[in-house]
């Protein structure tokens, strides 16, 4: 996916009702657009040409004209519909590339420094994204890390009304519009906690009480395929996060302590 495409995912949260069935349309079907009039692509769409004037400038491109040549790199080879195979590897090759220019290195080191700050990090997340919540909780306690995960309104409410400036609290959500999360990051904040938080979409209700955002790639674009799940992109940004904490002597010699720990208890059963 290249930079236009990104900035439609980005900004998705941001664009009008209209522009939305403009987003949703380029990306499920951008190979098109390339050699797509103003005019079909606004009957395609079922919006006005205005709209899609609006869309391009929402999304960064000074007009229509432009926001085609850019569609146009985003074209990748297609392949044949029967192999199953060669299109989930093409999703997933898509899902790794775009997660990789979404968020810079300063941000997941920016990322890294509340959490090695932090004396108790807290995350949270529903759905799915709890399942990667409790993926990420397990490699950061055999690192020595104090953490707690929470998947339902009231533990995530509770928690944070006895948080301080010393806790984080990292919350999981593609859309940025959980509002069990929201609730829960007005006590947050006011208690002056850390938050991080990971997504797909910058102008959000999360976004605004972050400290940091990571974000993650949504896979609106591969709806008519069929391939939901975004734990993918998730997956990504926590596999970056634990190698950067684990350049870190301690939290790489208590690894390998847990590590040990685990294998000598294993050999006892």
């Amino acid at each position: 996916m290249t930079s236009v495409l990104n900035q439609i995912q980005l900004h998705y949260q941001s664009l009008s009702r209209l522009e939305k069935k403009v987003a949703d349309y380029v990306l499920t079907n951008y190979p098109k657009i390339a050699n797509m009039h103003i005019k079909d692509l606004a009957n395609a769409s079922g919006v006005s040409v205005a709209t899609i004037t609006r869309f391009s400038h929402k999304v960064g491109a000074t007009n229509f004209v432009e926001l085609k040549i850019s569609l146009r790199d985003a074209i990748e080879e297609e392949v044949t519909k029967d192999d199953v195979m060669a299109t989930v590897n093409q999703m997933y090759r898509s899902v790794v590339e775009a997660s990789e220019t979404l968020s810079t290195l300063e941000t997941y080191n920016e990322a890294v420094r509340l959490l090695k700050k932090a004396k108790r990090i807290h995350i949270f997340g529903l759905g799915s994204s709890g399942l990667s919540g409790e993926e990420f909780k397990l490699r950061l306690q055999r690192m020595g890390y104090k953490v707690d995960t929470y998947h339902d309104s009231h533990s995530m409410i509770l928690s944070a009304a006895i948080m301080t400036e010393e806790d984080c609290v990292l919350a999981i959500s593609s859309s940025g519009e959980t509002s069990e999360i929201i609730d829960s990051f007005e006590l947050a904040k006011k208690n002056k906690a850390s938050i991080l938080v990971m997504t797909n979409y910058v102008d959000t209700k999360l976004t605004s009480f972050s400290d940091v955002t990571l974000f993650t790639y949504s896979m609106r674009a591969f709806k008519t395929k069929g391939l939901l799940n975004s734990q993918l992109s998730i997956l990504y940004v926590i596999d970056l996060l634990t190698l950067l904490l684990m350049q870190d002597e301690t939290n790489q010699h208590n690894y390998d302590k847990t590590l040990t720990a685990l294998k000598a208890y294993k050999t006892t059963k």
